[in-house]
């Protein structure tokens, strides 16, 4: 069994100015903990300091580690490769602008202790999360909803928070199988982790809206639409394992 309790994973692209108040934040909280944890870097092909700034960060604290890719590939690929590096009994993930309070981990982990994984829900808590966005972005996430829900019959709302937590062999697993490497990653996980029969647990959690987000309003939302037409072609041809012994 690994010794390492929890593996935190952080996507990131260009992301200099906001991983260093972020990974000092995440450490701080760490310090005040019992757990043995890591903390996973995927610098997703970044075209300034973000490595560097790992770097910097690391040699300061040997819990944080940095995985590159040399080309921008997509947040579901730079989640893959972190996760694949993960040693955690625990694996969570979210995104390097900490949108989301560190207080959730602690919620997170504790329904893993029944859950195979935990998906934070924007809906659960009033006011909070899809109130932050434009209108316009507001409409095309729940249009997106809408059509995962036609398509795939997840039952589950808000698909794409960005924050989720799992067993660490069940994360390992899950990403194992995965091949959408952008947004729509998350409804291919979801989808997986559905036919495997896997227990979810939902956990309100609140989103502070951070500017610079780097969805593209139409261009991601085409190219999550043709990741879903994918996700289905791909379950057509029995393209997707059945669930691991081990998992």
């Amino acid at each position: 069994m690994s010794e390492i309790d929890l593996s935190i994973v952080i996507p990131a692209c260009n992301e200099q100015a906001r991983l260093p108040p972020t990974l000092a934040a995440v450490t701080a909280w760490l310090d005040l903990q019992t757990l043995q944890a890591e903390v996973i870097v995927v610098d997703d092909g970044s075209q300034d300091l973000t490595a560097a700034v790992v770097r910097q960060a690391q040699s300061a604290d040997g819990r944080i580690r940095l995985v590159q890719l040399q080309k921008n590939q997509g947040k579901g690929a730079a989640l893959r490769a972190g996760v694949q590096q993960s040693q955690g009994r625990a694996v969570l993930f979210f995104d390097a602008d900490l949108s989301y309070p560190l207080a959730c981990v602690e919620v997170a982990l504790k329904a893993l202790e029944t859950a195979d994984l935990v998906i934070g829900a924007r809906d659960l808590v009033e006011g909070a999360g899809h109130s932050t966005y434009p209108w316009i972005r507001r409409l095309a996430t729940a249009g997106f909803q809408g059509v995962v829900d036609v398509s795939l019959g997840l039952g589950i709302r808000d698909t794409q928070c960005g924050f989720k937590a799992f067993r660490g062999n069940v994360a390992r697993a899950l990403f194992a199988v995965l091949t959408v490497n952008r947004f729509a990653f998350d409804v291919e996980l979801l989808f997986v982790a559905r036919r495997w029969q896997l227990s979810i647990a939902r956990i309100p959690v609140r989103m502070t809206h951070v500017s610079g987000s780097s969805v593209r309003l139409l261009r991601d939302s085409a190219r999550m639409l043709r990741d879903i037409a994918r996700i289905r072609h791909r379950t057509a041809r029995g393209g997707y394992p059945s669930r691991p012994d081990h998992v």
